[in-house]
């Protein structure tokens, strides 16, 4: 069975078709409130998971949301819209230092001694050390909140891909499995990641990338990514499933179940078109656990 996920980003990261779009839009999803409402609306439609790049407003909508209803979110770590930010206006001392200040004091003891472990691997200018300090102080910020998924951010997937750093991928893998937790990875590229992984990728599930109708962000092709997805589906799921929303909701997810993936992955705008349509999802079977049944 195909299952449902919402995609949640902060909406100034986003690109727009105007400007006004754009003010209506980062106005609307800076309140918790109007967050909360678009969860509702997934999970009407069926959605039992929430993939998410967190910040202040969503880590407090999901953590009333999660009260509410039994859905997991799967984390996207880290926030690089304002890491980005952090590093031009308070440089990299000062962005590391704005994270360590949001944690609590057993997490600042905690950050503390990893950090300690690892200066041989800062002084490198090591990426996978750098990168893991990084997310899980951001992971650990999400006090309140039931993460059952570690996602690196797909900036930093596509970078560590591009230089064949499996190294930030076993590192990623070796702390899910120290928190307890599973770890998957997004990615525009998962020819790429194969090649890169090996037989290592087994450890990552699910992989979410881009599969439609039209070859939409699918690299290099349509053909060659499906060849992947059919060697193992369970093991996929899809994103940019309407193909920049080209493809109607129904169609776009009858294409995945016809390649039996694990999933589809629906953003804002999706979502919402499909509540207002009164899109039919019966034939959508949610595991409370995310997975395929």
């Amino acid at each position: 069975m195909s299952h449902l996920i919402l995609e949640l980003r902060p909406p100034e990261s986003q690109h727009y078709a105007s400007w006004r779009e754009r003010l209506e839009t980062v106005a609307r999803f800076n309140q918790p409130d109007e967050i909360h409402a678009l969860c509702e609306k997934a999970y009407a439609l069926g959605a039992r998971a929430i993939l998410t790049v967190f910040d202040d407003a969503i880590r407090e909508a999901l953590v009333a949301f999660q009260r509410w209803r039994d859905v997991q979110v799967w984390a996207v770590v880290p926030n690089m819209f304002a890491f980005i930010r952090d590093l031009t206006d308070l440089g990299l001392v000062g962005a590391a230092r704005a994270r360590f200040m949001r944690l609590t004091p057993p997490a600042m003891v905690r950050t503390g001694l990893r950090t300690m472990s690892a200066l041989g691997g800062i002084r490198r200018r090591d990426l996978a050390v750098g990168t893991m300090l990084v997310c899980e102080m951001e992971l650990a910020a999400l006090r309140g909140l039931r993460v059952t998924r570690l996602f690196l951010h797909p900036q930093v997937t596509e970078i560590a891909l591009a230089g064949g750093a499996a190294t930030v991928f076993t590192a990623l893998a070796a702390t899910t499995q120290r928190l307890g937790i599973e770890t998957g990875l997004v990615t525009h590229n998962p020819l790429r990641a194969a090649a890169v992984l090996g037989p290592e990728l087994h450890r990552f599930a699910p992989i979410i990338a881009p599969c439609n109708s039209k070859g939409y962000k699918m690299f290099p092709n349509r053909e060659e990514c499906e060849r992947l997805f059919r060697s193992d589906p369970a093991r996929f799921i899809a994103a940019e499933v309407t193909a920049g929303g080209t493809v109607a909701p129904e169609a776009a997810l009858a294409h995945t179940r016809a390649l039996g993936l694990a999933g589809s992955v629906l953003d804002v705008r999706t979502v919402e078109a499909a509540f207002r349509t009164g899109m039919a999802v019966s034939h959508v079977v949610s595991d409370p656990r995310g997975r395929a049944a």
